[in-house]
């Protein structure tokens, strides 16, 4: 028994290490800025590829652990009202931090849309499902618990899920819109540690990102 702790710690840094890693050489390394949709689709493919590994064998089976050790347990009712009130509350948020951008002289995440729009409607769906679903498995659900389990200091593992979170999206994004993502990565990460599930991240989320991909992306077109 004693010996199969370090064993399994030695698992979940491996699995922080290749998740974390591998999503930011798809993103930073093998995307670039003005890549064509077909590029944007492949990195997509590999993505909801790793997660398919990472839910059907890498937790079950080499971590011996449920689903549910990654925050994917049971939904309830109270995740829906809590996701739109800390979603009003970053949107409060984004005012503020959008006039300090100004005064940087940067541009905040509505900067985006002219490129968004240029995308065709499976490759927004695509960054609507991976932005919603993926990525609050990867940073949230399984970055924030294997990090806990490791060092046991929650503040430490939410850090790690705010900063890798928020700058695996400088290279595609740039800085003014960055940082607006690190406001929004700071409402995902304190709403995840009150309730240490990935739903009400997933519909806080959700909300963000269908305005910027579908909504108003459609509009504006």
């Amino acid at each position: 028994m004693i010996a199969e702790i370090p064993t399994k710690k030695r698992i979940y840094v491996t699995g922080l290490v290749a998740i974390l890693g591998s999503d930011f050489a798809l993103r930073n390394v093998l995307l670039s800025e003005h890549a064509e949709d077909i590029h944007i689709a492949a990195i997509l493919l590999v993505e909801w590829l790793i997660l398919l590994v990472l839910l059907a064998f890498w937790i079950p089976k080499l971590e011996g652990s449920q689903l549910a050790s990654v925050g994917l347990g049971r939904f309830r009712l109270k995740y829906l009202w809590m996701s739109a009130l800390t979603y009003l509350i970053l949107l409060i948020t984004w005012v503020g931090s959008g006039f300090v951008l100004g005064l940087m002289g940067l541009e905040g995440l509505r900067s985006l849309l002219p490129m968004i729009e240029e995308r065709g409607l499976p490759i927004r769906l695509g960054l609507f499902m991976t932005g919603a679903f993926l990525e609050e498995i990867f940073y949230r659900g399984y970055a924030i618990e294997r990090v806990i389990s490791l060092t046991r200091r929650g503040w430490l593992a939410g850090f790690i899920s705010w900063v890798t979170f928020t700058f695996v999206h400088q290279e595609f994004f740039g800085l003014g819109p960055t940082l607006d993502v690190g406001v929004l990565s700071a409402g995902l990460v304190v709403l995840y540690l009150r309730e240490r599930s990935v739903w009400p991240c997933v519909f806080l989320h959700g909300m963000n990102d269908a305005f910027g991909f579908l909504v108003a992306s459609s509009i504006a077109a």
